[in-house]
């Protein structure tokens, strides 16, 4: 039986409560510079994001809170209005790291750890230096838009449909996380992309990305340009196939995509190594019903969303994963909220089970081996308050909970509740920038 919380409940009923409707904002105050700048070919952002977590009772700590906060601050500039320079631009960003808090590595002493389980832990980005450069790239088209080409410092989640929903929650992908060998999106490395389009619909893609951890673990902020301490270089190429609104209006959009991971693996019961590890991830969106029957002039519509991705390698911790969830737009008649509802299937590969039980026993805890099988169900809304803040509310309900972020926990972790609050502030449209 699932146990009841006040604190669920009242994130719950901040999940499905109607709020008042979005009154007109005036331009702000850097309106002016804003759209003179724009002239020039200069196109500048800046939002703040803060996720707050509150594990209930789950995971090796229980009642425990983590709070992970990022100030983007970037550009993008119109190469061919600037210089002449035909089909190119140059895009920038540095991440700011702020109000984050339990935080860090190792992981085990902090909200990961105390939590335990990828699908309660993964939200958080565990920061822990004060900024990233995290977008550097030249952009260049070619073939008339057809061929689209980035070099430079990047991350491979930019160009692939690796978040394929509505909702920071929703989007985690435990198999992508763990085995490519990609770190999260604030952090870039070399890497360069290319896109070609098959038809106005259809299109092949690849990139290679350098595969560097000590980066981030050594908080160089993203400054060090040299590959010295590269473990690896993830591979990644697919083919999609997407129809936006303005094309089709039960827009839709599939991604069918392979990867190798190039760095040495290591087996985490017998410690043997080998270079390399391959796996594929399948992801959708599919818009199934329109309240104005495709005539495109009401907001309300539901989307499907899914995933399936997996791993051929037993030294990776996780098998495969799947998950299945619809989006409704603009419920209770606002048009520009959303609703998801969500569940999701992990499969450990047994290696991880007894690398975790292994730690267990050594800790003095318990010797049971644990489930192979994770689930999880959720519901998260995204609530506009205004033209430039928004809220996320999400309760999350995890079965099975692997302790993926805390192997040496003496307990297996119980079933219990995650419940978090997204904060999004646009700042730059706020300033009229």
């Amino acid at each position: 039986m699932i146990r009841k919380h006040p604190l669920t409940t009242l994130l719950l009923g901040l999940v499905l409560l109607p709020l008042p409707g979005i009154a007109k904002e005036s331009p702000g105050p850097l309106a002016e510079l804003g759209a003179q700048i724009a002239e020039h070919g200069i196109k500048t952002h800046a939002t703040f994001l803060s996720l707050a977590l509150k594990n209930l009772d789950t995971g090796p700590r229980p009642h425990s809170f983590g709070n992970s906060g990022d100030l983007f601050l970037g550009a993008d500039l119109d190469l061919e209005k600037m210089s002449g320079l035909e089909g190119t631009s140059l895009h920038i960003e540095e991440t700011l790291f702020i109000l984050d808090r339990n935080t860090g590595q190792p992981t085990s002493r902090a909200w990961q750890g105390a939590v335990g389980s990828y699908f309660g832990g993964a939200p958080i980005h565990n920061d822990i230096g004060a900024s990233q450069l995290s977008l550097l790239t030249w952009q260049q088209q070619w073939l008339d838009g057809r061929l689209d080409t980035h070099l430079g410092r990047t991350n491979a989640r930019r160009y692939f449909l690796i978040y394929n929903c509505e909702s920071q929650f929703t989007c985690n992908d435990p198999v992508i996380d763990a085995s490519t060998g990609v770190l999260p999106p604030p952090y870039g490395t070399w890497g360069g992309y290319f896109k070609y389009g098959l038809t106005p619909t259809t299109y092949l893609h690849a990139g290679a990305f350098e595969s560097n951890p000590v980066d981030y673990l050594k908080k160089r902020h993203g400054l060090d340009f040299s590959t010295t301490d590269a473990s690896g270089t993830s591979l990644l190429f697919g083919v999609g196939r997407r129809e936006d609104r303005e094309q089709n209006p039960y827009s839709s959009h599939y991604e069918l995509n392979g990867y190798h991971n190039t760095a040495r693996q290591t087996d985490p019961v017998t410690g043997t190594s080998e270079h390399g590890t391959s796996g594929a991830f399948f992801k959708f969106q599919q818009t199934l019903w329109r309240a104005d029957q495709g005539r495109v002039d009401a907001p309300q519509a539901a989307q499907l969303f899914g995933s399936l991705s997996a791993v051929a390698d037993d030294k990776q911790p996780f098998r495969h994963f799947a998950e299945a969830g619809i989006t409704f737009f603009a419920p209770f008649d606002r048009p520009r909220d959303k609703l998801n509802l969500k569940a999701s299937h992990l499969r450990l590969n047994p290696h991880q089970l007894e690398f975790q039980r292994q730690r267990r026993i050594a800790a003095g805890g318990d010797p049971r081996l644990g489930d192979r099988d994770v689930y999880a169900l959720e519901t998260n809304t995204h609530f506009t308050l205004t033209q430039h803040l928004s809220l996320e509310p999400s309760v999350q309900y995890v079965f099975n909970p692997d302790n993926y972020y805390n192997p040496g926990a003496t307990a297996i972790s119980g079933d219990g509740f995650v419940v978090g609050l997204q904060v999004t502030l646009d700042v730059g449209s706020l300033l009229g920038l």
